[in-house]
């Protein structure tokens, strides 16, 4: 069973629609295209900024093969560009709940969702937990042509 996001009390609406997102994301199953790594990230990025950056990446492959051509046929040539093409880098120690991480597992980058001191990532059995010492960057939640305050 997945653990959840301790709850907080802030002027801000976000905790609890992390924690909703989360919830919804509980029980669904690994699929490329539909549910991985990076459209995990994309809907929540579309949960909190109302757009969504994979509309030319989502449902477009079915396998790793199909998503690296589908990157490079798009400019990128890694999950990693993409991340840094599509949001504000941040310092690791200064990650909020919500924000963005690239996340080390099992030899590959992948993205995840910070969230008190854990990541949330979808792995190769759906909704995982990785510790924050495995990642490798992290990005602000909110895009960076949208303003608003981080967090």
């Amino acid at each position: 069973m997945v653990s959840t996001c301790p709850k907080s009390r802030t002027q801000s609406a976000r905790p609890l629609a992390l924690q909703r997102y989360l919830d919804a994301c509980e029980d669904k199953v690994f699929n490329w295209g539909t549910f991985d790594c990076c459209l995990f990230v994309a809907d929540w990025l579309n949960v909190v900024n109302g757009v969504d950056v994979a509309a030319d990446f989502r449902g477009r492959y079915k396998t790793a093969i199909g998503a690296k051509r589908r990157l490079t046929r798009l400019g990128f040539s890694d999950i990693q560009s993409v991340f840094k093409h599509h949001l504000k880098p941040i310092e690791i120690a200064y990650a909020q709940r919500g924000d963005i991480a690239l996340v080390e597992f099992e030899g590959e980058l992948v993205g995840g969702i910070v969230c008190m001191n854990i990541v949330y990532c979808v792995t190769n059995i759906g909704l995982s937990v990785l510790e924050m010492s495995a990642v490798s960057s992290c990005y602000s939640q909110v895009l960076p042509d949208l303003g608003g305050a981080h967090g």
